[in-house]
C-alpha cells in the first residue's frame, strides 16, 4: 500500500516534473527523500491522532471488554519510522508499511475481513476501512514548498 498520485497529486504533476528534470538524478534522489520523510512524519501524525487523510475521524474500534479497553489507541506502532519505509528514486518516491505491519495496515485501510486474533479457530470480523495513507491538501503544499526552497539552493 502506498501513496499514489490517484490521491491528488496529478494536477501539479506535468509542472512537478518540469522542475524536477533541472536537477541531477542524485539532487532529485536527496529530494525525494527529504519529501518522503515529511509525508512519513505527517501521516504518522494523523495516524496517532486517528484521522483519515480527508480530514475525517476514523471509526473508532469497536468495544469488545475490559481488557481491550486497556489497550489504549489504535495503530500505537504503525506509524513509527521503522514501520513506514520510504522508497525514494529520482522521479518518485513512495511510502509504504513494513512486512511486519503491511498485512494489519491493509485490513484497516481496505476494510477487509481478518481474524479477530491470531490464533486457531478465531472469529473473523470485516474491519471498517480506515485510510491509513494519503495525500491532503497540506502535503500538496508542503511539497510545492520542499521542491521551490530545492530550487532556491
Amino acid at each position: 500500500m502506498t501513496t499514489t498520485s490517484g490521491d491528488g497529486l496529478e494536477a501539479i504533476e506535468p509542472w512537478l516534473a518540469g522542475v524536477m528534470e533541472r536537477l541531477k538524478p542524485g539532487q532529485r534522489i536527496r529530494l525525494a527523500r527529504k519529501i518522503g520523510q515529511q509525508l512519513r512524519r505527517n501521516n504518522a501524525e494523523r495516524i496517532a491522532r486517528n484521522v483519515q487523510p480527508d480530514g475525517s475521524a476514523m471509526e473508532p474500534r469497536k468495544p469488545r471488554d475490559k481488557a481491550s479497553a486497556r489497550r489504549g489507541k489504535m495503530f500505537r506502532k504503525i506509524g513509527l519510522a521503522r514501520n513506514m519505509r520510504i522508497m525514494a528514486k529520482p522521479d518518485s518516491v513512495e511510502l509504504r508499511f513494513s512486512p511486519l505491519v503491511a498485512g494489519a495496515a491493509a485490513v484497516h485501510h481496505f476494510g477487509l475481513v481478518d481474524k479477530v486474533e491470531h490464533a486457531a479457530g478465531s472469529p473473523k470480523y470485516r474491519y471498517p476501512a480506515r485510510r491509513l495513507l494519503g495525500l491532503p491538501k497540506g502535503d500538496r503544499d508542503m511539497i510545492m514548498e520542499t521542491v521551490m526552497e530545492a530550487l532556491d539552493d
